[in-house]
């Protein structure tokens, strides 16, 4: 299993096919299900693995999740 630590930067330098695209600009409407469910040879597992990590953040760019965490732990931080 191939694991990228930012994915998003995977997919931005990666030469995508039509078809990865069109699935990457459209992944909130792909249920994990339907993101498995593809196949051809543009959709390796590998691929459908990096596609649901990014589903999982809701289009979040892994920058916004890090930003978004640091907000909660700075909000946390001034509670005690």
């Amino acid at each position: 299993m191939r694991s990228y630590k930012n994915p998003d930067v995977f997919f931005k330098k990666m030469k995508k096919k039509p078809a990865q695209q069109a699935v990457i600009d459209n992944i909130q409407n792909y249920t994990e299900n339907d993101i498995n469910a593809l196949n051809g040879p543009h959709f390796p597992a590998w691929i459908k693995e990096q596609l649901i990590e990014m589903k999982k953040r809701n289009g979040k760019t892994s920058e916004d999740v890090a930003n978004e965490i640091a907000a909660e732990m700075i909000a946390a931080s001034r509670k005690v």
